[in-house]
């Protein structure tokens, strides 16, 4: 079982049962990043962004734009890989979703007509309104009614089969638009055609027909200020057309949306009551879009799909399986405006989060985790928000970056949150938890480290407990894919292991090393474990060739790669957590020769530049010239010590802060093996002690990041109380 050392700030709890304090929290979660209830009752949040942060940031390309950059460059920098094609004219299907009454009323002008199947019919002049409803669920029970001197009446005998198209053949500032009524009282003009469509309630969907060109002409002004520099609004221009081509928000009866939820589009304008227009379209934009005519992004030979957000806070947001949406560091996103929504403070009173998640009281929140890009480790992806009921019991309630967002959102409030790339000033002294992570033996540990991950992964990877060569690339690998480690004998799969796999309920699991190392029964076993079915296994004929295995999962020209001794654990294991948060794959050698195995997988990857883990003896410097080769700028950093412990410091020393640690033993794999996976997923270092006594290039580190928690891995015969006590005494 999991115990730890509790949070013992104490702090009134007004209005509840004397018990209910922070003293009687249980203890946190392994890898959470705690804030205790302010005194003031407001969390000072400090982030960056305003979206999702995917693909171009609007503002960096209005930053981009500043600088000189063309919008062909501008959309090379957000989508790294994809060509400028240019590619016929096209029509698109809009379904407006504003217009959400279940009826379609249009404005009567001269040149309007109606067309139902084949048959078109120019429609009478003197009715001020047209309208298109259904009593019933099927197409043939759609009904045009006409408005003429305030009063309804049904045309053309009353039913009229949907779909039921208006358009109109007026010239001038009203070629070919249609006036569309909408719910809340506006008339809007659109260009091209507006279609009642009957989806099989008695509530009629609105379709809007027209060019891409024109549809963009709604669009780009909508997403992006028309006052932005031109080169902005063609990158904007050329992002909206293929993020439109791509359909992929599609119906049977339209191609795309007209929000947020697809692109905002506001048509040509709105009609006044003098029957002029206030235009939604601008010359700027207009220039813009027809000065990219035809323009999309690809991908090979596919469209991409061309996400974009307004900020993303200086760092892009990754999608897995979309090579051309990584994620990076941005240098425009700021370049335009500084402060919001690049970079924002907010407060987040606990009254906020007390009124949307239904506690009576909030007295911490625990940051679970991050996607591990970025500063603070990155995005929030799960946060549990603890406090006590009314009458003094302990409730929680797990919820998402953006859940806490929506608590106290801006622009909605002007001191609100923007998205979920934030962090926490911790206004309540935080003593530093030291928590124990351990079971009765090496399965059992590493079930409990994978409890810092929620039900529901994706992935889950699986290692041999009897030998580390197979899984010391792994970890490295399951901490990328932000998953757990779990460890299974060679012809069974241990009670623990098994436990932790019905709470996991992962995808998909991935089995590391050959039938040798894990039998066939036992990875059919783990495979009826998942939700899919799904069962992969890496394994290779000996450890270097595992290890260049996985690193085909990494895409081609990463930006930098790891090798390590596979003689040996500590090294590998201890960068196998900062491999995890740079994302980037941990390949073995051999000390004195490079394994063509190895080779074979950095001549693909061809990485800007290698760092070798471990000193001389580990890996000599012929091997470390060797690999230089191997690089694009034939950079080779070594990140070492004088011994395990003092490589391990090394390694740490390259995370400028961290929330929480990992400390297992340096002599004893499986735990370290279970502790990369954890530490590398939350983007924090793994600290190698020794089981007896805290070295000293390790205790300078525990002092120099002074975390909020130190997680130590194993049971007291593994690490000792006596070290437990040095690490609270060294982040304290």
């Amino acid at each position: 079982m999991l115990t730890a050392a509790a949070v013992v700030a104490a702090i009134p709890a007004v209005g509840l049962a004397p018990t209910a304090s922070a003293a009687s929290l249980p203890a946190p979660q392994p890898g959470a990043e705690v804030y205790l209830r302010p005194a003031d009752g407001v969390f000072d949040v400090v982030g960056g962004g305003y979206g999702h942060g995917i693909g171009m940031s609007q503002y960096g390309a209005q930053g981009a734009a500043t600088k000189g950059l063309k919008h062909n460059q501008i959309l090379g920098f957000y989508y790294p890989g994809t060509a400028l094609k240019t590619e016929a004219a096209t029509s698109i299907k809009i379904g407006i979703t504003t217009d959400n009454d279940g009826i379609i009323q249009v404005g009567g002008r001269p040149g309007l007509s109606i067309k139902t199947g084949s048959i078109s019919t120019t429609l009478p002049t003197t009715p001020t309104q047209w309208r298109v409803r259904a009593t019933g669920t099927t197409a043939t029970t759609c009904v045009v009614e006409s408005l003429t001197s305030g009063k309804w009446s049904a045309y053309n005998s009353g039913k009229t089969p949907c779909p039921v198209t208006f358009s109109n053949s007026a010239t001038g500032a009203d070629k070919s638009t249609v006036d569309l009524f909408l719910p809340g009282g506006e008339r809007r003009v659109y260009r091209g055609t507006i279609t009642a469509h009957h989806p099989g309630t008695t509530k009629l969907a609105t379709v809007n027909s027209l060019s891409m060109q024109d549809y963009l002409r709604g669009v780009v002004p909508s997403e992006m200020p028309p006052s932005w520099q031109l080169e902005a609004l063609k990158s904007q221009a050329v992002a909206a057309r293929t993020y439109a081509a791509t359909r992929s928000k599609h119906t049977s009866y339209y191609d795309t949306c007209d929000t947020t939820s697809c692109q905002v589009y506001k048509g040509r304008g709105k009609r006044n009551s003098d029957g002029s227009i206030s235009s939604y379209e601008w010359t700027s934009t207009n220039t813009a879009i027809d000065q990219t005519l035809g323009q999309v992004l690809k991908y090979g030979t596919t469209l991409a799909t061309t996400m974009y957000s307004s900020s993303n806070g200086g760092r892009t947001v990754a999608v897995s399986g979309y090579a051309y949406l990584p994620a990076k560091n941005d240098p425009y996103d700021g370049a335009y405006a500084s402060g919001r929504p690049h970079a924002w403070n907010a407060n987040l009173p606990v009254a906020s989060l007390e009124r949307t998640f239904g506690i009576a009281r909030v007295e911490r929140l625990q940051v679970l985790r991050r996607d591990g890009s970025g500063d603070w480790g990155g995005r929030v992806l799960s946060v549990r928000v603890e406090g006590f009921t009314s009458s003094g019991d302990y409730v929680s309630k797990d919820t998402s970056g953006n859940g806490i967002m929506s608590a106290r959102q801006w622009p909605g409030y002007s001191d609100g949150l923007a998205s979920n790339y934030f962090t926490i000033n911790q206004k309540v002294p935080n003593p530093g938890t030291v928590a124990r992570i351990s079971g009765s033996d090496r399965y059992a540990t590493a079930a409990e480290a994978s409890r810092a991950f929620p039900a529901g992964v994706d992935v889950v990877y699986v290692a041999t407990g009897r030998e580390f060569p197979d899984a010391l690339a792994g970890a490295a690998r399951a901490a990328s894919n932000g998953a757990p480690l779990l460890l299974t004998q060679p012809t069974s799969v241990p009670a623990p292991t098994r436990d932790a796999m019905a709470r996991l309920r992962p995808g998909r699991v991935v089995v590391l090393g050959s039938a040798g190392a894990i039998s066939d029964s036992v990875a059919q076993t783990l495979k009826s474990m998942t939700t899919t079915g799904n069962l992969q296994r890496v394994g290779g004929k000996d450890r270097y060739e595992t290890a260049a295995m996985l690193a085909r999962y990494y895409p081609s020209g990463a930006r930098v790669a790891y090798v390590a001794t596979g003689v040996d654990f500590p090294d590998a294991l201890a960068g196998a957590a900062l491999a995890g948060r740079d994302k980037a794959p941990v390949l073995l050698t051999k000390p004195t020769s490079l394994p063509p195995a190895t080779a074979s997988a950095l001549s693909s990857l061809r990485p800007d530049r290698i760092v070798v883990l471990g000193s001389t003896g580990a890996v000599s410097a012929g091997v470390a010239s060797q690999l230089a080769g191997y690089t694009r700028s034939r950079t080779v950093t070594r990140l070492a010590g004088s011994d395990r412990y003092g490589t391990a410091a090394a390694v740490a020393q390259q995370f400028g802060s961290a929330t929480s640690v990992y400390v297992p033993s340096g002599e004893n794999f499986p735990d370290a093996l279970a502790a990369a996976a954890v530490a590398g997923a939350a983007g924090v270092p793994v600290l190698l002690t020794r089981g007896d006594r805290l070295p000293d290039p390790i205790r300078a580190q525990l002092t120099r990041l002074r975390p909020q928690a130190a997680y130590i891995l194993g049971g007291p015969t593994v690490v000792t109380n006596t070290v437990l006590v040095k690490v609270r005494d060294a982040i304290h």
